[in-house]
């Protein structure tokens, strides 16, 4: 009996403890199976993330295949990457490593084109300019030869009047001076009074000569004067302006022949004539620095109408234009001859000078190819003999080769420069305009509206007329 119910016991025992042992392996278990699927979970989470990643990524690099090579395209990856090496081999081969790519290509294209694009602006408002040049030029023609053929008429037919007046006047002195031997041979050496009143009578009669002289002096510098210039062309345009420095860039450069210290006068992009235009301002060159560039500095300007890409620029010295100097040259009003000083500021912005006078002295003279012939102040009653001649033989030669005159007041002002006596340039006398020294004035690539003007000193005496007082013409 006792033993029966030892073994029930054992059974019971043992069936206790596999029970537990069953109920902790079957929580265990499944502890373990809700921690895998929860893994599974996050696994199938982020699968589905990558994948949502990947079709964005699978969209960009269609679209991006697309922008490479059209909308059609069917290349692969591989096919794309060589293409590009092969069209940066073909078009970038001179680009640098970094450089290498599609947008360089298109930016350096862009910019040729916009360079391109100026370029032909250019040349079409080159051509507008050149016709309208044209048209000015033919009109200026006609009025210059019809004026000149008008003052030549009259010059004729003065000159006829005055040698009928003259040989009158001859013939009559000529008859007093045979009356006069007359009366002297008559009268004796002790009539006084009768030889007193001939020579009286010779006296006025020589006034006359003279004044007929004068007027027929005068008809000839009249007919000098209407050897009319005709329309001027510019040299080159303004390409950049800095109002906040006081530069400028213009399309002219060592391929034109342009003098380092070249001085312009500035017209705006819209004006055809620079012999009658009205002028913007002046620049002078400070450094060449291309075929077709040079940097320089702006002399004067005008803020009320300020300088501007596009406007043009023009000297009438620039292109070996040949010049002859008359008169008595005084530049900055000392009362001092500057007519050395002006050969050099001549031959420096590129001129070449055929001759010139210097008091009573010729220096070379004035030749058939001659441009122009400066005037200076002229002689008047007052000079000498020899002045007077030097003077008239450059202003015959100038009507004999029908060379324009032009005042060196003018002439300075189309340079764009103004005495100065106190500047002094490599061989004499600078006549530039200070450069700007201030910069309270607006930045930006035009003339600033708030820009302090630079003013240069002006005679009080000569701002009216802009000519010496001196001057007696």
């Amino acid at each position: 009996m006792f033993k029966a119910t030892f073994w029930w016991n054992f059974a019971l025992i043992v069936f206790f403890l596999i029970t537990v042992s069953l109920g902790v392996t079957l929580y265990v278990f499944y502890q373990m199976n809700a921690e895998t699927l929860m893994h599974l979970q996050e696994l199938s989470d982020e699968q589905a993330i990558k994948n949502g990643e990947l079709m964005v990524k699978q969209n960009e690099l269609e679209e991006f295949k697309k922008k490479i090579d059209g909308e059609e395209t069917k290349k692969t990856v591989q096919e794309l990457v060589d293409d590009h090496a092969a069209v940066m081999k073909k078009y970038a081969e001179n680009f640098t490593k970094s450089n290498q790519s599609y947008s360089s290509i298109l930016a350096y294209l862009f910019n040729q084109m916009q360079v391109q694009n100026f370029t032909l602006d250019a040349n079409q408002q080159d051509t507008l300019d050149l016709t309208a040049f044209n048209e000015n030029r033919t009109k200026y023609n006609s009025i210059a030869m019809d004026s000149v053929k008008k003052h030549a008429a009259m010059f004729t037919e003065d000159k006829n009047v005055y040698a009928k007046a003259l040989a009158e006047i001859e013939a009559d002195l000529n008859k007093q001076k045979n009356d006069l031997d007359k009366l002297v041979k008559a009268a004796g050496s002790s009539n006084d009074a009768i030889i007193n009143e001939l020579n009286t009578s010779l006296a006025k009669t020589n006034e006359e000569i003279k004044i007929q002289m004068g007027k027929n002096i005068k008809q000839r510098q009249q007919l000098a004067q209407n050897n009319t210039r005709v329309a001027e062309r510019p040299n080159g345009q303004i390409q950049f302006i800095s109002a906040a420095q006081g530069k400028a860039t213009i399309n002219l450069g060592s391929a034109d022949h342009i003098p380092l210290s070249a001085s312009f006068s500035v017209y705006s992009r819209s004006e055809t004539d620079m012999k009658n235009g009205k002028q913007k301002g002046s620049i002078q060159v400070s450094q060449i620095t291309g075929l077709h560039s040079a940097d320089c500095i702006v002399t004067s300007d005008n803020p009320s109408d300020p300088i501007l890409p596009g406007d043009k620029i023009y000297s009438p010295v620039i292109g070996e234009r040949h010049f002859a100097i008359a008169g008595f040259i005084d530049m900055d009003k000392n009362g001092i001859n500057d007519v050395e000083q002006l050969v050099q500021i001549l031959e420096a912005n590129g001129g070449v000078v055929d001759g010139y006078q210097i008091d009573e002295k010729q220096v070379r003279r004035l030749e058939e190819t001659t441009d122009f012939l400066i005037i200076g102040q002229r002689p008047d009653e007052n000079s000498s003999e020899g002045i007077r001649n030097t003077f008239t033989n450059f202003t015959k030669d100038a009507d004999a080769f029908n060379t324009p005159q032009i005042d060196l007041k003018d002439l300075l002002q189309e340079m764009g420069i103004r005495p100065d006596k106190s500047a002094v340039i490599q061989g004499g006398v600078d006549t530039r305009p200070i450069p700007y020294t201030k910069s309270n004035y607006s930045g930006g690539n035009v003339s600033g509206l708030f820009m302090e003007e630079h003013n240069n000193p002006v005679d009080e005496k000569d701002d009216k007329d802009g000519n010496n007082n001196n001057d007696k013409e």
